[in-house]
């Protein structure tokens, strides 16, 4: 097999971890959504526990918690011991001084950080709740080795345990963030068991550390899980395509998808997508926030939130689908599962630019019409795109558009889907090539049902791209309208 080049920098042999994120600094991380849903989550975690603590009694659930792991055997002290002292200050920052010695300068930093923050802010919770230990709200605790001084609400050991693991797991690969978050969920279980905190000290603690781990990956960046070329050449070998080039191409699904071009052994190009299983913005918490915050909203231009194998599946299928109905579409070469649940999305390379890169100089009006009825070719096929902007159009070297990336399209589609890609795509061509060859190009399409669309169509129902062209030319949709609208006569403008 041939040994591909790559042209970004891949994970060392044995690490474990996740290759960097291309195409910027170490200190330039990306921010992710999915990190306000988290913190979102450790804010309300924390303030419900905090509700609930009462000051001079401990709850009959909260007590047979804590006595279940209290009443452990003693011979276990020495390993919880050991485990215990994830928790404490000091190990944030041999933690911190550990991926500087490794050269992870801005992980060093941020497990400083958050460690001392953490800690501090467990100490003015204390402060503010006032909740004694065991000792002064139970009978008969077991301490191990003696009891601790100060307050209990909320466990400092918790909070900065807790709050290294969430700002170690994205930089650590899936073994990795498990032996952490069972280490962090360790410490919080030795606190209650050495008697040294209620389980609602441990809780609140966890949260308050989850959500520092969090703030400072909104704050500072973090990785977003995304896989490197070499992992991408090795997963094309899986399925017997040998390459002897894999470039990152990096754009505007970046943050969600892996997006390379590869060359074969025997010259072909091809475009590959690779959808990680455990991105950044793709876990439990992003996914439920995603299904309730789209209910009763349009779906058109949102990411997909099936698992990442069934994504790549269904993207190809619907290219499939598009191309039988005779629409130009890039052709698949594979759509499977690549490791544990990955998706690899494997398509013939269309080799051209999109109209968003070309200058619309370059661009014939003969093309834009031909865009429209690629669009209407795939709209007779049931098939609404659902991001359908100057980006999802690559313009050959011949000057034909072909229709690309079918992660958010649909098959057997709203008339309401069909005329918001009309919309999408009506907009994004005019404020690039102007009203008048946008509109001019559009008779493929069919006016009449170009301006029922405008008129159907709500801002809101556009992708977060098309909402801001509208916003940024406030006159644009006015305009639009007014050419799409009859003469007098009769006739179209």
């Amino acid at each position: 097999m041939a040994t591909p080049r790559t042209r970004d920098p891949a994970t060392p042999a044995g690490t474990g971890l996740p290759g960097r994120e291309t195409g910027r600094p170490a200190w330039a991380l990306p921010r992710h959504p999915g990190d306000a849903v988290r913190l979102v989550a450790a804010v309300a975690v924390l303030a419900a526990s905090t509700a609930v603590v009462q000051t001079d009694r401990v709850g009959v659930l909260e007590t047979d918690v804590f006595r279940l792991v209290n009443d452990l055997p003693t011979a276990l002290f020495p390993l919880v011991w050991v485990v215990m002292q994830a928790g404490n200050l000091l190990a944030g920052m041999a933690a911190a001084a550990v991926a500087a010695a490794t050269r992870r300068y801005w992980l060093a930093v941020n497990l400083a950080v958050a460690s001392a923050v953490a800690w501090l802010l467990a100490l003015v919770v204390k402060g503010l709740v006032g909740r004694g230990r065991p000792p002064d709200l139970l009978d008969d605790p077991k301490l191990r080795p003696a009891a601790a001084s100060g307050l209990g609400y909320v466990s400092g050991h918790a909070a900065v345990a807790v709050a290294i693991a969430t700002i170690a797991s994205p930089y650590l690969g899936r073994r990795a963030r498990r032996v952490v978050w069972t280490l962090a969920f360790l410490t919080c279980a030795s606190r209650v068991y050495v008697g040294a905190h209620l389980p609602l000290d441990v809780v609140g603690g966890a949260a308050l550390g989850w959500g520092v781990g969090t703030l400072v990956h909104l704050l500072l960046g973090a990785p977003g899980g995304r896989p490197d070329a070499g992992t991408v050449a090795r997963a094309l070998a899986g399925y017997g395509i040998d390459t002897v080039e894999v470039t990152p191409l990096g754009g505007r699904d970046a943050r969600r998808a892996a997006r390379f071009r590869a060359v074969t052994a025997a010259g072909e190009p091809l475009f590959v997508k690779l959808v990680p299983r455990e991105r950044r913005d793709g876990d439990l918490a992003y996914r439920v926030w995603r299904l309730l915050t789209r209910k009763g909203r349009s779906d058109q231009g949102r990411p997909p939130i099936d698992p990442a194998d069934q994504q790549v599946e269904r993207e190809a299928y619907l290219g499939l689908l598009a191309a039988a109905s005779g629409v130009r579409v890039p052709r698949v070469v594979l759509a499977g599962r690549y490791g544990s649940g990955s998706g690899l999305l494997v398509q013939r390379l269309v080799p051209g630019r999109s109209l968003e890169e070309r200058d619309p100089a370059e661009v014939a009006d003969a093309t834009l019409l031909a865009t429209w009825g690629e669009v209407a070719r795939l709209h007779q096929a049931g098939i609404a795109h659902g991001d359908l902007g100057r980006h999802s159009v690559v313009v050959d070297d011949d000057g034909q558009p072909w229709l690309v990336d079918f992660d958010h399209a649909g098959a057997a589609a709203t008339e309401r889907a069909r005329q918001a890609d009309l919309v999408e795509l009506l907009v994004g061509l005019a404020t690039r090539f102007g009203a008048a060859r946008a509109v001019a190009g559009a008779s493929a399409a069919g006016r009449e049902r170009l301006a029922a669309a405008l008129a159907a169509t709500p801002p809101s129902a556009l992708t977060r791209g098309g909402r801001t062209e509208l916003r940024t030319h406030p006159d644009l949709r006015d305009e639009l309208a007014r050419l799409l609208a009859p003469t007098p006569e009769g006739e179209p403008r």
